[in-house]
């Protein structure tokens, strides 16, 4: 049985990891999970009940990070652990040195996002980004976008790369109750409007602004009124965002939610979801929203397009670009019918192509196909030109 270690910042508020405690091949692997800072008490209590041991290197603050570098090579060495598994910037970085160190035999990377770094000029992240994967045994690319980056501008030897897209857990995706479109419409008095929704962490790559800025105009455009619900995490930017809604005298239209376990009732009880982003290696609420049956309206940018078939089951706008959504918003709220034909259009592909179960039994075959490799590597050593 191959022991396998999973590393990651601190939380997950989108049930990722849970859903791979969950689907792991349990008479194949043994599955570990480590964070770099502390670990959510909620996430280390789901997964030791699903059997998974914990790990936190409890870092702080980056000045801690070669502190937790050295106690991860440590439990890698002590726990035998066959692969390690990384997960987003900082995690990958700390954690793939921490592997090296320990001599961990298979070592694989997962990129959640393609080309941000790049786009934002973070030179230095990007040489980060390019350690990474020469660190890596293997590079798994959440969309074909982000494997298309990862060679083409970044360097990455076509073979080392991996075209996995993200799955969902659809038992993760369902309503609370027949009743939950009525609930969440009551809670927030919008019976009477049409209600938008963005889920997504609180950040500028996500383009809250851009939904911000179209608000007026969509207003402007429909018959009835508008309510925006917010739902997702981020200290900074939450009174950043909260301060421009003010300032566009849109307080009253826009309710921010933090973190939301029902985002599922939510996207049901939405008429459209909104994801405007500006770099987006793929987008898990996107699919989430068509497997439920609401249409979308989202930037083509990045993964974005490989998920939603524009004008079939959502429309794709450009990004950074508060007119053309706001237009996008309009004309699809204004036309019911539209939106009814766009509502469950997604839905079967989004079985077929998405389902979190394919989704790790393909992470399953990177590493046999690793562990094969090297297998043979050492069966056949390279003779050198001398004969020695």
């Amino acid at each position: 049985m191959q022991r396998i270690l999973h590393f990651a910042q601190d939380s997950d508020t989108s049930g990722f990891f849970p859903q791979l405690a969950k689907w792991h091949d349990r008479s194949r692997y043994k599955m570990f999970f480590a964070t770099l800072n502390p670990i959510a008490p909620w996430l280390r209590d789901y997964m030791e009940a699903q059997g998974v041991e914990c790990f936190s290197c409890d870092c702080t603050s980056r000045a801690q990070f070669p502190l937790g570098m050295i106690r991860l090579a440590r439990f890698l060495r002590r726990n035998k652990v066959d692969i390690l598994h990384t997960h987003l910037f900082e995690p990958s970085v700390i954690g793939l040195q921490a592997g090296v160190l320990a001599r961990t035999p298979v070592r694989v990377l997962t990129r959640h996002y393609s080309d941000y770094h790049t786009r934002i000029n973070k030179k230095w992240h990007v040489r980060l980004d390019q350690l990474c994967t020469r660190l890596s045994h293997a590079v798994i690319a959440v969309s074909q976008h982000t494997t298309d980056h990862l060679v083409s501008v970044e360097g990455a030897a076509q073979e080392k790369v991996h075209t996995i897209l993200n799955g969902i857990d659809f038992d993760r995706a369902k309503l609370s109750g027949p009743d939950a479109r009525e609930r969440i419409r009551r809670e927030f008095a919008a019976e009477q409007s049409y209600l938008l929704l963005i889920v997504a962490r609180l950040h500028p790559e996500k383009g809250h602004q851009y939904l911000f800025e179209a608000l007026p105009e969509i207003q402007r455009r429909v018959s009835r009124p508008v309510r925006l619900l917010v739902a997702g995490t981020g200290s900074f930017f939450d009174a950043v965002y909260r301060e421009q809604v003010r300032a566009l005298g849109c307080e009253d239209m826009v309710s921010f939610l933090g973190f939301r376990k029902d985002s599922a009732d939510l996207m049901a009880a939405a008429d459209l979801v909104v994801l405007p982003s500006l770099a987006e290696a793929f987008g898990l609420a996107l699919t989430e929203s068509l497997y439920i049956g609401t249409p979308v309206v989202a930037s083509r940018i990045g993964g974005i397009p490989e998920i939603v078939d524009d004008g079939v089951d959502g429309v794709l706008v450009p990004p950074a670009d508060s007119s053309a959504l706001a237009a996008a918003i309009a004309d699809l709220l204004n036309n019911p019918e539209r939106r009814t034909k766009m509502a469950g259009a997604g839905r079967e592909r989004v079985q077929g192509r998405f389902r979190f179960e394919d989704m790790v039994r393909s992470y399953e075959a990177v590493y046999e196909g690793e562990i094969g490799g090297q297998s043979r590597a050492a069966s056949h050593p390279i003779m050198s030109s001398s004969g020695s």
